[in-house]
Protein backbone atom coordinates (compact mmCIF):
# COMPACT_ATOMS: atom_id res chain seq x y z
CA UNK A 1 0.00 0.00 0.00
CA UNK A 2 1.00 3.32 -1.04
CA UNK A 3 1.35 5.77 2.24
CA UNK A 4 -0.61 9.62 1.12
CA UNK A 5 -0.90 10.66 4.59
CA UNK A 6 0.65 10.18 7.76
CA UNK A 7 0.11 12.44 10.94
CA UNK A 8 -0.94 12.49 14.30
CA UNK A 9 -4.51 12.15 13.63
CA UNK A 10 -4.93 10.07 10.37
CA UNK A 11 -2.91 7.45 8.17
CA UNK A 12 -4.49 7.57 4.37
CA UNK A 13 -3.38 4.63 2.00
CA UNK A 14 -4.04 3.47 -1.58
CA UNK A 15 -3.94 -0.33 -2.52
CA UNK A 16 -3.82 0.10 -6.48
CA UNK A 17 -4.35 -3.31 -6.95
CA UNK A 18 -7.99 -3.04 -5.29
CA UNK A 19 -8.30 0.46 -6.22
CA UNK A 20 -8.94 0.99 -2.59
CA UNK A 21 -8.34 4.34 -0.44
CA UNK A 22 -7.82 3.25 3.26
CA UNK A 23 -7.83 5.91 5.46
CA UNK A 24 -7.31 5.25 9.69
CA UNK A 25 -8.35 7.82 12.36
CA UNK A 26 -6.30 7.76 15.15
CA UNK A 27 -7.49 8.41 19.01
CA UNK A 28 -5.25 11.62 18.87
CA UNK A 29 -8.63 13.47 17.22
CA UNK A 30 -9.98 13.29 20.67
CA UNK A 31 -7.78 16.47 21.28
CA UNK A 32 -8.71 18.06 17.51
CA UNK A 33 -11.20 21.37 17.45
CA UNK A 34 -13.37 21.86 14.73
CA UNK A 35 -10.92 23.91 12.31
CA UNK A 36 -8.48 21.07 12.37
CA UNK A 37 -11.74 18.25 12.00
CA UNK A 38 -12.83 19.88 9.19
CA UNK A 39 -9.26 20.48 7.23
CA UNK A 40 -8.75 16.51 7.97
CA UNK A 41 -11.60 15.68 6.01
CA UNK A 42 -11.32 17.95 3.37
CA UNK A 43 -7.97 16.54 2.76
CA UNK A 44 -9.26 13.25 2.79
CA UNK A 45 -11.56 14.28 0.02
CA UNK A 46 -8.89 16.07 -1.69
CA UNK A 47 -6.78 12.69 -1.62
CA UNK A 48 -10.16 10.74 -3.06
CA UNK A 49 -10.73 12.90 -5.60
CA UNK A 50 -7.06 12.80 -6.54
CA UNK A 51 -6.69 8.80 -6.68
CA UNK A 52 -10.22 8.14 -7.83
CA UNK A 53 -10.89 4.96 -6.23
CA UNK A 54 -13.38 2.35 -6.28
CA UNK A 55 -13.46 1.45 -3.07
CA UNK A 56 -13.23 3.90 -0.13
CA UNK A 57 -12.64 2.45 3.58
CA UNK A 58 -12.82 4.79 6.48
CA UNK A 59 -11.30 3.09 9.83
CA UNK A 60 -12.99 4.63 13.17
CA UNK A 61 -12.67 2.31 15.17
CA UNK A 62 -9.79 4.81 17.35
CA UNK A 63 -12.09 7.58 16.32
CA UNK A 64 -12.88 10.03 19.12
CA UNK A 65 -13.82 13.30 18.01
CA UNK A 66 -17.48 14.27 18.95
CA UNK A 67 -19.57 15.29 15.85
CA UNK A 68 -21.64 17.79 16.77
CA UNK A 69 -25.48 17.71 14.44
CA UNK A 70 -24.33 20.66 12.37
CA UNK A 71 -21.23 19.07 11.57
CA UNK A 72 -22.47 16.02 10.74
CA UNK A 73 -24.84 18.33 7.97
CA UNK A 74 -21.76 20.07 6.84
CA UNK A 75 -20.11 16.21 6.30
CA UNK A 76 -22.55 15.37 4.37
CA UNK A 77 -22.94 18.43 2.09
CA UNK A 78 -18.79 18.81 1.69
CA UNK A 79 -17.60 15.24 2.00
CA UNK A 80 -19.54 12.27 1.70
CA UNK A 81 -22.29 13.81 -1.13
CA UNK A 82 -19.30 14.51 -2.99
CA UNK A 83 -17.50 11.79 -2.88
CA UNK A 84 -20.54 9.38 -3.37
CA UNK A 85 -21.18 10.90 -6.49
CA UNK A 86 -17.79 10.19 -8.14
CA UNK A 87 -18.07 8.03 -11.13
CA UNK A 88 -15.18 5.86 -10.06
CA UNK A 89 -16.51 4.62 -6.18
CA UNK A 90 -18.59 1.76 -6.20
CA UNK A 91 -18.07 1.15 -2.45
CA UNK A 92 -17.52 3.13 0.42
CA UNK A 93 -17.75 2.26 4.10
CA UNK A 94 -16.80 3.00 7.41
CA UNK A 95 -15.14 0.64 10.33
CA UNK A 96 -17.38 1.98 13.72
CA UNK A 97 -15.46 2.38 16.90
CA UNK A 98 -16.00 0.74 20.00
CA UNK A 99 -17.38 3.93 22.14
CA UNK A 100 -20.64 3.86 21.73
CA UNK A 101 -21.26 8.20 21.32
CA UNK A 102 -18.43 8.40 18.45
CA UNK A 103 -20.74 5.55 17.08
CA UNK A 104 -23.94 6.88 17.19
CA UNK A 105 -22.41 10.31 15.99
CA UNK A 106 -21.12 8.21 12.55
CA UNK A 107 -24.13 6.28 12.85
CA UNK A 108 -26.38 9.15 12.65
CA UNK A 109 -23.83 11.24 9.40
CA UNK A 110 -24.35 7.58 7.37
CA UNK A 111 -28.14 7.88 7.71
CA UNK A 112 -28.07 11.49 6.78
CA UNK A 113 -25.62 10.80 3.82
CA UNK A 114 -27.72 7.93 2.70
CA UNK A 115 -30.70 10.25 2.77
CA UNK A 116 -29.08 12.76 0.29
CA UNK A 117 -27.81 9.65 -1.83
CA UNK A 118 -30.16 7.22 -3.74
CA UNK A 119 -26.90 5.03 -5.62
CA UNK A 120 -24.45 4.53 -3.54
CA UNK A 121 -24.86 4.09 -0.24
CA UNK A 122 -22.46 4.26 2.65
CA UNK A 123 -21.97 1.05 4.79
CA UNK A 124 -20.87 0.58 8.43
CA UNK A 125 -19.09 -2.38 9.74
CA UNK A 126 -18.24 -3.12 13.59
CA UNK A 127 -14.78 -4.79 12.07
CA UNK A 128 -11.98 -4.25 9.65
CA UNK A 129 -12.56 -7.89 8.75
CA UNK A 130 -16.35 -7.63 7.92
CA UNK A 131 -15.79 -4.43 5.78
CA UNK A 132 -13.10 -5.84 3.83
CA UNK A 133 -14.69 -8.86 3.14
CA UNK A 134 -17.62 -6.40 1.84
CA UNK A 135 -15.80 -4.39 -0.29
CA UNK A 136 -14.13 -6.95 -2.56
CA UNK A 137 -17.55 -9.11 -3.46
Amino acid sequence: MEILTKNEFNDIFFDQKLSLHYNINKSETLYMNENEFREMLLNWRASVFEIKPRLVLVDNREFQYPISPELQLWMVEHISTPVLEMPSVDKFCFVMPEEFIAHLSITQFTEEANNVIEENHIRYFGSLTEAMTWLKE
